[in-house]
């Protein structure tokens, strides 16, 4: 799954594609979960994704906090594109790959 950064979410959160939800963590009763995640170059990463607790849409987002770290970290801006997989990690426990893609050429795209 893939989505394309807008001015939204590289200056406050990153709203998550609704079609997200069917792989992310189940929210039971809750309205906020922890995306733990690898990186495309292997570093480990805990979103905390939360969506709206009332309302026909829940609009999940990825909360602020460790969000800009990894926008700042990535160097990220509008237009390079986030892709986020299922890959478990039992080691790292995690479920997740997230990775930040920049383009470098007409349609080629790299991890940073």
């Amino acid at each position: 799954m893939e989505k394309y950064l807008t001015k939204n979410d590289v200056g406050r959160k990153f709203s998550v594609p609704a079609g997200w939800l069917r792989i992310l963590p189940e929210f039971g009763e809750g309205h906020e979960v922890v995306v733990r995640a690898i990186d495309g170059k292997g570093f480990y990463w805990a979103f905390y994704c939360a969506i709206r607790e009332r309302g026909r849409y829940k609009k999940p987002v990825f909360q602020s906090r460790e969000w800009f770290k990894f926008v700042n970290q990535k160097g990220l801006k509008v237009g390079d594109k986030i892709v986020l997989c299922e890959e478990e990690d039992l080691f790292r426990g995690t479920k997740y790959r997230i990775r930040a893609q920049k383009c470098i050429g007409e349609g080629l795209w790299v991890d940073v």
